[in-house]
């Protein structure tokens, strides 16, 4: 028996992981292939913050079984749905300063010997990366790291009294974490080492995690779930893909009645009428819509409206996209005369009512070159376009943008994101309604 590397992204896993698999260590299975004879047939599991915790609730009980049998799981991101009796729903820190941020070792543990937290705690210079709340740790849990002065419990890990081991990293995967001092691979090799049954503490001797630590955390929320309705009006559709951030972003309370259907993209078809309007949200995995290529295209041939935000590589799914990627500058905001170039080339456009260039601003991933006679919005620096309308590719109306606010938003990083969402969501429903 091996790792279980739970395979859940368009792009290929970290190079560390694909040379353990080369040497038998990890197996990768994508995670729509995911059984519960494969789980079951491992020792130790590592999921990622793209993990679809819509299906993997379809597992509890066989995510329970594995555990209870003594395997280990190690747990990247928020956990939006409690896969299993114990754990609890994400938490962030409420309005957090800078300091909130500071990442300070609790508790000693293998994987972080002879690492600098400093080098973990922030991407060029940024930070909030590693983490910005916490996944509440159960009775019992061991706090490895915190975040500022109340040690929010950022890492813990928990041995289960019926069993098993439970890791849990509330932030970007850990495993691309210290990028820049060249750490990633480290990490990766660890996290498989640690899933495999290696050394899971540094000391007998555990400190209590801080007891002001609820004081910084924001109330947990309640989820609406997957919805549908059968009004005969348009109807916004958003596809989530049961990520963490598509489930806070569109089933939370403060964006919930914006969507009149929220279903899983398999399901598209089964639900999408001329009429409506699909909204593919940022940072969906790629394959996820490739899979429903013809499905896009009859909905637009029919006269049908798509929204579709950045980093989902549209240019895959979607017709007469085409898009570059550009190394993403996070951190310009740190530098002198910060002022990513960001410019709104149709500020009379309905989408953009009251809205202004900070509102677009806060990095990019790439540019698009749209073609004659589509409506550009706003471009970069280099007036390439970052957010366009296009009447004339199909008999329906393509908006695309390679921003990214749903994920920012639903990872509680990046304020700007949701002010956009704030003025973007009641234009987009204003303007499909007029």
């Amino acid at each position: 028996m091996s790792v279980l590397y739970l395979h859940s992204t368009y792009e290929e896993p970290a190079q560390a992981v694909r040379d353990a698999a080369t040497r038998g260590e990890v197996s990768i299975v994508r995670q729509n292939e995911l059984t519960p004879g494969i789980l079951l047939a491992h020792k130790g599991l590592i999921t990622g913050n793209q993990l679809d915790q819509n299906t993997m609730m379809t597992m509890r009980d066989t995510l329970t079984a594995f555990l209870d049998a003594g395997g280990r799981w190690f747990f990247n991101g928020h956990m939006v749905r409690p896969l299993i009796d114990g754990l609890s729903q994400y938490r962030p820190i409420c309005q957090p300063k800078r300091a909130d941020l500071d990442l300070i070792s609790v508790n000693r543990h293998p994987l972080f010997d002879g690492i600098d937290l400093e080098k973990l705690e922030t991407n060029k210079g940024v930070a909030g990366f590693y983490g910005r709340g916490c996944n509440p740790p159960p009775p019992g849990a061991v706090v490895i790291n915190g975040l500022g002065s109340t040690h929010v419990p950022v890492d813990w890990v928990w041995s289960r009294p019926e069993g098993g081991r439970v890791f849990s990293h509330s932030g970007n995967d850990l495993g691309s974490m210290g990028r820049e001092w060249g750490l990633s691979p480290q990490l990766a090799r660890r996290i498989i080492d640690w899933a495999g049954g290696g050394t899971c503490l540094s000391t007998p001797v555990f400190a209590a995690k801080a007891s002001q630590a609820e004081t910084k955390l924001a109330p947990a929320e309640t989820y609406s779930g997957m919805k549908s309705s059968r009004s005969r009006k348009r109807r916004l559709i958003a596809p989530s893909s049961g990520t963490y951030y598509h489930i806070h972003s569109l089933e939370s309370p403060r964006y919930e009645d914006t969507f009149d259907v929220v279903c899983a993209p398999e399901m598209l078809a089964d639900e999408l009428r001329p009429s409506d309007a699909l909204w593919v949200p940022c940072r969906t995995p790629a394959h996820r819509m490739i899979e429903q290529r013809d499905v896009v295209l009859r909905h637009l041939e029919a006269g049908g409206t798509v929204v579709a935000l950045g980093e989902s590589r549209s240019d895959l799914w979607m017709p007469g996209i085409e898009f570059t990627s550009v190394p993403t500058n996070w951190w310009w905001w740190l530098e002198p005369g910060a002022d990513l170039g960001v410019s709104i080339i149709a500020p009379d456009h309905a989408l953009l009512a009251g809205m202004g260039r900070k509102d677009l601003a806060w990095h990019l991933h790439g540019w698009f070159r749209p073609p004659e006679g589509a409506h550009v919005l706003a471009t970069d620096r280099e007036d390439r376009a970052i957010l366009y309308e296009d009447t004339v590719t199909t008999p329906g109306r393509m908006i695309v943008s390679s921003l990214d606010p749903f994920f920012h938003h639903g990872s509680h990083f990046m304020p700007a994101t949701t002010r956009f969402l704030d003025r973007f969501i009641p234009n987009l429903k204003d303007y499909l309604n007029a």
